[in-house]
């Protein structure tokens, strides 16, 4: 008994769950919290066959590409790891910029020489931007992202059937958008405190002014994290809305991305 019959698949079922399975393990890729590497790489697996497993009644009912050959086989299988990717990658852009907000907080309390390995992102970042990602994580699940996420994956197999995606110039357009987004995820999060470590180093500067023989600069490095992090304890509670609005925006961007 081969595996189609064995899983109870059509003639064909076999190559679109093999497509369907690349698209969703593409997406394990770069997406946030699936993609984890905290997650154990056999749970990760294991997840991206289950999704699969599941989407794949919904695919077969769709339009099927055509794999006569080894190179529409080849074609198909990058075409759906592109769709994976993409749709992994601007769902990650959020985690990105709540780690560049963290950084920069970071650089301007005087922890920019202090790095920690993020495991949410693979990048080495501050203490501030991993305290960020965790609660950008935590956000993430309670707001059900990650339910919009698999949402997201289900509706591109209506949008993009299997082996059809070409990339084009609304999808790269698209794509920078996202990317672009950092900035303004970053710029969200990290201003009210920015503007708070502002106005010290102006205070700092005009006692250098009145009182040159005080030495600002260890003054300073001192009041920065302690006023910073005062700052950052007194917002962090606000922050629950603001992450639940850049949250919904990611939600809304991913199901209408194709």
């Amino acid at each position: 008994m081969d595996l189609a019959a064995l899983m109870q698949l059509p003639p064909g079922g076999l190559e679109v769950a093999l497509l369907v399975l690349v698209r969703v393990s593409a997406l394990f890729v770069f997406a946030p919290v699936f993609g984890n590497t905290a997650i154990p790489m056999r749970v990760r697996v294991a997840g991206a066959v289950i999704i699969g497993l599941l989407l794949t009644p919904m695919a077969l009912a769709g339009p099927r590409p055509d794999l006569s050959t080894p190179y529409l086989l080849t074609v198909a299988v990058a075409s759906e790891l592109a769709v994976g990717l993409t749709l992994g990658f601007v769902a990650s852009m959020f985690f990105h910029g709540v780690t560049f907000a963290g950084y920069l907080l970071g650089l301007q309390m005087g922890f920019g020489m202090n790095t920690l390995y993020d495991p949410a992102t693979r990048n080495q970042s501050t203490e501030l931007g991993v305290l960020l990602t965790l609660v950008a994580t935590v956000a993430f699940m309670a707001s059900n992202a990650h339910h919009w996420l698999l949402a997201a994956v289900w509706r591109s197999f209506k949008s993009v059937p299997l082996g059809t995606f070409v990339p084009n110039g609304p999808i790269a357009e698209k794509i920078v958008l996202a990317t672009a987004g950092i900035y303004d995820v970053a710029l969200t999060i990290m201003l009210p405190i920015t503007g708070v470590i502002l106005v010290v180093e102006l205070a700092l500067a005009i006692l250098n002014r009145v009182i040159p023989q005080m030495n600002v600069f260890s003054i300073g490095t001192g009041a920065k994290i302690l006023i910073g992090l005062t700052a950052l304890s007194a917002t962090l509670p606000l922050m629950g809305n603001t992450f639940d609005i850049l949250i919904d925006r990611l939600s809304r961007q991913l199901i209408e991305f194709f």
